[in-house]
């Protein structure tokens, strides 16, 4: 599958829509993205994405964010 090239304020939007779509948009968000200095094997040139969340642990959804980002690193590439 080929990625879609996006700013990197697109994939924000596009990983916090469907946090929020899975039950957490009330306190838990997608902050910033975590770039790569070189393309992973994969493909893809970024990591990760820095939840935040209203809770002091940042803990409120990780393996709900994590398949977040997981598909969204299958379909998404950072513009420079």
């Amino acid at each position: 599958m080929e990625r879609t090239s996006v700013t990197e304020k697109e994939l924000l939007a596009f990983l916090n829509k469907k946090l929020h779509e899975a039950g957490h948009g009330a306190g838990c968000y997608f902050e910033r993205i975590i770039r790569l200095r070189v393309d992973e094997r994969a493909g893809c040139n970024w990591a990760s994405a820095q939840l935040q969340c209203a809770e002091a642990t940042g803990d409120c959804c990780p393996s709900e964010a994590e398949k977040i980002i997981t598909e969204a690193k299958a379909r998404f590439y950072l513009k420079d």
